[in-house]
């Protein structure tokens, strides 16, 4: 090959290359548009607490969160404003993620983490569902890249290219556009009750474990980067665990009681719930055993603002 085939061939490498970041700037940024125009599902949701939200009290929290703290009963017993972040199926790396960029742009006075019994142990699935905060990175780059490195060391690399900060998230859009998904200030309740007699008998082989019982340092790393980042920014933080339907033992969930040492530790208050009396096999309060129908949610909702007045979280 002579030096003039190089050159020819140098030059539709450099134009086929200029021709895919043309075509990646424009159906990026066609997709960044009908991302950030979403006004209901999980993405507006998540959009609305980073660019928007100045409410006194942030929860978050994966589904038990999103279900059970109803912002309405919280206005009202508290007087402060609330909005409900939590987010279903996500785990402490994705809430210390939107929580930093929440604290970059505006300081609540309260944070609640609702805690699940499960939170520190290993998930392959809690690394996968970061992809979630793709569509955030090119202005949080500083907040996002340390936990999204956790999942990929060539974050930067893919993240470079517009149209693949969104690409997960279209069918989401068009979903949502098709067919609204309805919240009350983050919060999306349950209705209908649970029927006892069809519950499975053996749930633990019934139900599919996200979680492999193996502490993961990264998530424990995330709980006490939460605990600090409220501490630096005077927030004040509490921890909740929402009511079960069953009694469950916890005293050798190893996740669950490095959690309770954590808070002691760093004074922060855990208001427990699992298995308390007033929950305890009231199947009208339950959508399913694990959620809050929007009764019980509403209950749940004015026990714990009791419990934080009691606190005096008013003050600074």
């Amino acid at each position: 090959m002579n030096i003039n085939q190089y050159k020819i061939s140098f030059y539709k490498i450099i134009k086929f290359a200029i021709i895919v970041l043309m075509v990646d700037f424009v159906v990026g940024s066609i997709s960044q548009k009908i991302f950030y125009s979403q006004e209901t599902g999980k993405f507006a949701r998540t959009t609305h607490t980073i660019k928007k939200t100045k409410a006194d009290i942030l929860i978050f929290g994966s589904s038990h969160a999103h279900r059970h703290y109803v912002p309405e009963v919280l206005e009202k017993e508290l007087n402060k404003t609330c909005y409900n972040a939590g987010a279903e199926g996500q785990q402490l790396l994705f809430h210390t993620a939107l929580q930093e960029m929440v604290l970059k742009r505006t300081t609540p006075d309260v944070m609640i983490l609702n805690i699940d019994d499960s939170f520190l142990y290993q998930s392959q699935v809690a690394y996968d569902r970061l992809s979630d905060l793709h569509p955030y990175y090119e202005d949080h780059t500083e907040e996002l890249k340390p936990i999204l490195e956790m999942k990929s060391s060539l974050v930067d690399l893919k993240l470079f290219f517009k149209s693949y900060q969104t690409n997960s998230t279209i069918v989401h859009a068009f979903r949502y556009y098709i067919s609204p998904q309805i919240d009350y200030k983050g919060y999306r309740p349950l209705y209908g009750k649970i029927i006892p007699e069809k519950i499975p008998l053996n749930k633990e082989e019934n139900t599919t474990k996200e979680y492999v019982e193996v502490i993961d340092p990264n998530f424990v790393n995330a709980l006490k980067t939460f605990i600090n980042n409220a501490r630096e920014k005077k927030v004040h933080l509490v921890f909740v665990t929402s009511p079960t339907f069953d009694t469950r033992d916890y005293s050798e969930n190893e996740s669950f009681l490095l959690i309770k040492d954590i808070a002691e530790k760093q004074e922060v208050p855990l208001l427990n719930f699992f298995n308390d009396k007033q929950f305890y096999k009231k199947p009208e309060l339950f959508h399913d055993p694990s959620h809050l129908n929007d009764k019980g949610a509403r209950l749940f909702s004015e026990r714990l603002a009791d419990a934080i007045l009691k606190m005096d979280f008013s003050k600074k």
